[in-house]
């Protein structure tokens, strides 16, 4: 439960009246909060073997799997708890803006930018957020399609707007 009916009450007053009812019954309620939409990622160890724009445009196809997102994590890592990361920011987005980035620009200009930093060594996984790109690096030893640990995913978290 979000909130008591007395502190709904006084927070759609300062707005105006309440004249729904049900938007007073869905602002008690609170928001849902929709669960991260996670696909396996299938022939998984063919993934280091592909070229760069065959890789371009998977990526592609596995983002189109979420009309509009808020997060997205591409991971080829069943677990990151196994290892010693480093998690840095690699591209920086603007967050000024009413869209996020890959809204204006595209997902496929988005893709772009992940087999970019797909391509990096001994990476495991790329998370995309609104304020940027992310990649995370295993720190300690390598990691590859011939690791036990090889298990990719994409994890898209949807963007669904509240209904009143």
């Amino acid at each position: 439960m979000g909130l008591s009916k007395a502190q709904a009450i006084r927070q759609l007053e300062s707005r105006g009246s309440v004249s729904n009812q049900q938007a007073l019954v869905k602002k008690i309620e609170g928001v849902n909060v929709t669960p991260p939409i996670k696909r396996v990622i299938p022939g998984g160890k063919q993934l280091s073997s592909l070229s760069t724009e065959e890789l371009t445009v998977a990526v592609y196809t596995w983002l189109r799997g979420c009309n509009i997102f808020t997060e997205a994590r591409l991971s080829l890592s069943g677990n990151n708890a196994n290892h010693k990361v480093k998690k840095n920011k690699v591209i920086d987005f603007d967050t000024n803006t009413k869209n996020a980035e890959w809204e204006l620009r595209g997902k496929r200009w988005l893709s772009e930018r992940i087999v970019d930093v797909l391509k990096t060594k001994n990476i495991l996984s790329v998370e995309i957020k609104r304020d940027g790109i992310y990649s995370v690096v295993k720190t300690d030893g390598s990691f590859g399609p011939s690791s036990d640990d090889w298990h990719p995913y994409v994890e898209l978290t949807p963007f669904k707007p509240p209904r009143f």
